[in-house]
């Protein structure tokens, strides 16, 4: 019943995402910073145990962006963020952001998306750039990673958000 529900409303438009988006923006920045925070302390524990030399480096940052492990940092930092959204578009559905402005991602048939499926819209939505599709398919009310990835995004009514109990399956 809750599928079916979330299959057939109406789907979100391209302010609507904007908004969640930038929300989550600002809660991705903490997240981002705390994650560079976890990765340099443990640069600094690694040195104070002297697995690390950190003599040539001007500080902690430096020694993350030098050679192989600027990639390693990157790729750690961008793993952090397509975790935030794998997690919680499989767990409940909804970013934090997402939440504020009452949409919900899901499967075309109204199922929750799979983590493999949140995976390839995370990446498919190439930063956010993937939205301006919704203008090239006026219309059709999905996006590119939408589409490619057999998914949609959803607005809520705050009725609708009470009865479906959407906000307690995230607990």
């Amino acid at each position: 019943m809750l599928a079916n529900a979330l299959a057939n409303a109406p789907r979100a438009g391209f302010a609507r995402r904007l908004a969640a988006m930038i929300y989550d923006i600002l809660v991705l920045a903490a997240l981002v910073m705390l994650a560079a925070g976890v990765a340099m302390l443990l640069v600094q524990v690694l040195a104070w145990s002297a697995l690390v030399n950190l003599s040539g480096y001007s500080d902690i940052a430096d020694y993350l962006n030098t050679g192989w492990r600027r990639w390693l940092y990157f790729v750690y930092l961008l793993a952090v963020v397509l975790g935030f959204y794998v997690y919680f578009w499989c767990k409940a559905g909804q970013t934090l952001g997402m939440r504020a402005w009452r949409l919900v991602v899901v499967k075309q048939n109204g199922l929750p998306l799979t983590p493999l499926q949140a995976l390839a819209r995370a990446l498919l939505a190439l930063f956010g750039a993937g939205n301006f599709w919704l203008w090239l398919r006026w219309g059709k009310g999905l996006t590119l990673q939408d589409q490619l990835t057999a998914s949609q995004m959803v607005v809520i009514t705050k009725e609708h958000s009470k009865s479906l109990n959407v906000h307690q399956r995230a607990g």
